[in-house]
């Protein structure tokens, strides 16, 4: 049955749907800007760029399997706008045991791919020891996570995004607690951070399976036929979820690729600016969540119209989401640029760190400005599972993006790999815009 949300489409129901999304995104990078904290005020500098490597890298596993989220919304959201509840039931069914898989097999492989990790990414020996000690303790928490990730995606897809907040809160609250006191009462340093972390992360987990079988109980309770073996393994489904999967990895690989190579450019400016760089990278995070709210409604609301094949409820959506993400654009962007520098000097308690921060905090300001258009239009294409246009223009735009950074810091250096960071958001933005007209086509077409 459709929720209130997605019957009228209305800037209420909009940001009715969007604000618990937006409080449960912001929340999520919560988590590393708590370990930031304590290491930053109880530990030493080295501690802290070994956060910031080691976030890095962890990020690697983290946003390049984001295709469980992407692709369980976008099909759940049009598994519900077509009112299937079976098969609404059946891509959560298939999504949260995949993440668990992936997450247990990268745990087993972990000391190769750590070692690998540390051999691309550039850091002195202190700074890549740090991380490791990060890693190894936070990698005990990626099954959950990954599971989290695709339980997060069904819960915006079918338009019950207040879930997710609550699974976010939980994890946040459990962090919050064990985090200080690991690190200032037991004094396990890097390690009590990320094994506090990683604690968490199961909490959330669990706390948002039970939330999933209430909801489902509301919805009429579990449909044994929708979760039957044969079902869950029918061919056509795996072949689309396979597909949606594999070009939303590359795509998120991509993506990675490109936030990988800022913060190894980031590492090879040395300690004081890569720790600078992972202070500013927190508010770029909140920042990038916080927009993803719209962009997650856009998600549910335009796959609802896609999966009813309403081309007018589409382009309604597109219009009300973009709307309030340019208005929150602007706002987190004087946010930034008035507030940073009392959120540094919290954040940090060396000067150098503090006044390098400072010097690049204009860049960082300037990034949800010229960011939210390719965060918008990634909630358009994966509501509609447009994945294949999503890994062409992932993969030009980051080929952009690289060319522009050793072009430009040839010149500006430091400036200029901020500045290439910037233009990254640009390309993102230009050669998604160029499939947009096929969407509504095939809307159009299809009604």
């Amino acid at each position: 049955m459709p929720s209130p949300q997605t019957s009228h489409l209305t800037y209420r129901n909009v940001f009715l749907q969007s604000w618990p999304i937006m409080l449960a995104n912001a929340a999520a990078p919560i988590v590393g800007l708590v370990d930031t904290l304590i290491i930053g005020r109880f530990s030493s500098t080295i501690a802290l760029a070994g956060i910031g490597l080691g976030a890095v890298i962890y990020g690697i596993a983290y946003w390049g399997f984001g295709f469980l989220r992407m692709s369980t919304a976008g099909l759940a959201a049009q598994s519900f706008g077509a009112e299937r509840n079976d098969e609404v039931q059946a891509h959560l069914a298939r999504a949260v045991p995949l993440g668990m898989l992936i997450g247990l097999g990268i745990f087993v492989m972990q000391l190769p791919l750590i070692n690998g990790a540390l051999l691309i990414f550039s850091g002195t020996p202190d700074v890549e020891i740090s991380a490791s000690i990060y890693i190894k303790a936070r990698i005990w928490g990626l099954p959950a996570t990954l599971s989290s990730i695709a339980l997060m995606g069904w819960f915006v897809g079918v338009s019950r995004s207040g879930l997710a907040l609550k699974m976010q809160l939980a994890l946040n609250a459990v962090n919050v607690i064990l985090s200080p006191i690991f690190v200032i009462q037991f004094g396990w340093g890097l390690w009590g951070v990320g094994i506090a972390s990683a604690i968490a992360e199961w909490c959330g987990l669990i706390v948002g399976l039970c939330l999933a079988y209430s909801e489902i109980n509301k919805r009429g309770g579990l449909i044994k036929a929708a979760l039957s073996v044969n079902n869950l393994l029918n061919a056509p489904s795996i072949k689309k979820l396979g597909v949606t999967n594999s070009n939303i990895f590359i795509r998120t690989m991509c993506l990675t690729l490109g936030f990988s190579f800022f913060g190894n450019a980031a590492a090879a400016q040395g300690i004081i600016f890569l720790a600078s760089y992972h202070i500013l990278m927190q508010f770029i995070t909140m920042v990038a969540l916080v927009l993803d709210a719209f962009a997650h409604t856009a998600e549910a609301f335009v796959g609802s119209a896609y999966g009813a094949k309403n081309l007018q409820k589409f382009d309604k959506s597109v219009k009300m989401t973009t709307n309030f993400s340019i208005v929150f654009a602007f706002m987190l962007s004087f946010t930034i640029f008035i507030f940073g520098p009392f959120a540094i000097e919290i954040l940090s308690t060396d000067k150098n760190v503090i006044s390098t921060a400072n010097r690049y905090l204009p860049y960082c300001a300037l990034t949800p400005v010229i960011g939210f258009a390719a965060w918008q239009l990634d909630g358009v294409f994966i509501g509609t599972t447009s994945t294949r246009e999503m890994r062409n223009a992932g993969i030009v735009a980051v080929i952009i993006y690289i060319l522009a950074h050793y072009l430009i810091t040839l010149k500006l250096e430091k400036d200029g790999i901020w500045i290439s960071f910037l233009i990254y958001y640009l390309a993102r933005a230009f050669t998604l815009s160029y499939y947009y007209p096929s969407i509504r086509k095939r809307i159009y077409s299809s009604s």
